[in-house]
C-alpha cells in the first residue's frame, strides 16, 4: 500500500521527534579541556581546582602561614600555620610565661605570653631580668641567687649584678667582642662601639681610650681614625710634639707622625721662617705660604723643604 506524501512526511518528522539529542563532539571536549587548563596565576594549578586563580600564593597543597589567608585552599584561614607562635601563660601578667605551652595559634590566647622563663608566675616583680632588691629574700631577675648572694663569685653581688650566674658579666668589666654576654651590664651584648668612633670596648679598653668619647685627647680626629688611618697616638693630642695638634696636621695636608713635617699656620714659629708664614698670600720680601707639588721623580716636595734658602718659582698661564 502507498502512503500518501503528506502521511510520509509527518511519519518522518516523528521518527525524527522521537531520537535522543547528544552531542559528544570534538569540539565541545576541547572547549571543556580548554577551561580546566586555564591558570591565570601560573602557580600550576588549573583555575578549576585553585581556588584563588588571581593569585600566585595560594593554591591547593602550599603551606599555611600567619597572613590572614587561606593559601592551602582547605578552606581554613591560619590553620597549622608554619610560622604559628607557641604561647604560654602568665599568670602573674609581668609579660614572661612559664610551664608548659598554651596553644600554638597566629593569635595571642588571652593571658597568653610569648616570652618564657619566668622564674615566678605568682610574682609579677619576678622575670628574666627584672631588678634585684638587696633587701628582698627573693630571686627576682631569675638568675638563679637571692638579693646579697654573688653565685657567679665576681666580686658583684646579685642585687647590683646583671647575671649573678657568669662570672663574666658584672658592672665595671671591660666587654668582650662578639661573645654574645652583656659583660658590662649596660644591656648591651658584644663589643659594641657606644661613642660611635670605630673601636668596641674591647679596642678601646686595650688603647686605654675612653668607650664613651669619641675623641679621647680632644685633638679633632676620632680614636678610631688615630689608631687606624693616620696612626697617631689617641691619648696624645700632639702625636710627633711639633706644637701643632694631630687634627691640625691632618686638615693642614702635613704628617702628624713626622715632627720635621710642619703646617704653615700663621703664628706658629717654624724653623729658620720664624715669624714669618703667613696662611695665605705674601708681599714683596716676606715668605710665601706653604703649599706641595710632585716633582719630576713622583715625590711630594713641600716650600718649606727649603725655608731659609732661596727659590725660584716659576708660574705658567695656559688659555
Amino acid at each position: 500500500m502507498r502512503l500518501h506524501p503528506l502521511l510520509a512526511l509527518l511519519a518522518l518528522a516523528s521518527s525524527c521527534g522521537d531520537k535522543e539529542t547528544t552531542d559528544d563532539s570534538p569540539a565541545q571536549d576541547s572547549a571543556e579541556d580548554s577551561a580546566a587548563a586555564v591558570d591565570a596565576d601560573g602557580d600550576g594549578v588549573p583555575s578549576d581546582l585553585d581556588c584563588d586563580d588571581d593569585d600566585a600564593s595560594v593554591a591547593p597543597g602550599l603551606t599555611e602561614t600567619c597572613d590572614g589567608r587561606d593559601q592551602d585552599c582547605d578552606g581554613a584561614v591560619d590553620e597549622d600555620a608554619a610560622d604559628a607562635t607557641s604561647w604560654l601563660s602568665d599568670l602573674d601578667g609581668d609579660g614572661y610565661g612559664a610551664g608548659a605551652v598554651v596553644v600554638v595559634s597566629c593569635e595571642a590566647p588571652s593571658g597568653g605570653v610569648a616570652l618564657s622563663g619566668d622564674c615566678d608566675d605568682q610574682n609579677p616583680e619576678a622575670y628574666p631580668g627584672a631588678p634585684e632588691e638587696c633587701e628582698v629574700a627573693a630571686d627576682l631577675n631569675c638568675d638563679g641567687s637571692i638579693g646579697g648572694d654573688d653565685a657567679d663569685a665576681d666580686g658583684v653581688v646579685a642585687c647590683e649584678d646583671c647575671d649573678d650566674t657568669n662570672a663574666q658579666a658584672f658592672p665595671g668589666n671591660v666587654e668582650r667582642a662578639d661573645d654574645g654576654v652583656d659583660g658590662d651590664c649596660d644591656g648591651l651584648e658584644g663589643g659594641e662601639d657606644r661613642d660611635g668612633d670605630g673601636l668596641n670596648e674591647v679596642e678601646e679598653a686595650q688603647a686605654g681610650t675612653d668607650p664613651l668619647a669619641a675623641d679621647t685627647d680632644a685633638d679633632g680626629l676620632s680614636d678610631g681614625d688615630e689608631r687606624g688611618e693616620h696612626g697617631t697616638d689617641p691619648l696624645t693630642a700632639d702625636s710627633d710634639g711639633d706644637g701643632a695638634d694631630d687634627g691640625a696636621e691632618v686638615s693642614g695636608n702635613t704628617d702628624p707622625t713626622d715632627a720635621t713635617d710642619k703646617p704653615y699656620i700663621g703664628g706658629w714659629e717654624i724653623d729658620a721662617c720664624r715669624g714669618s708664614i703667613t696662611p695665605s698670600g705674601t708681599t714683596v720680601g716676606k715668605i710665601a705660604p706653604s703649599f706641595s707639588l710632585t716633582d719630576q721623580h713622583g715625590d711630594k716636595v713641600k716650600l718649606h723643604d727649603f725655608c731659609g734658602k732661596v727659590v725660584l718659582l716659576d708660574f705658567g698661564t695656559f688659555w
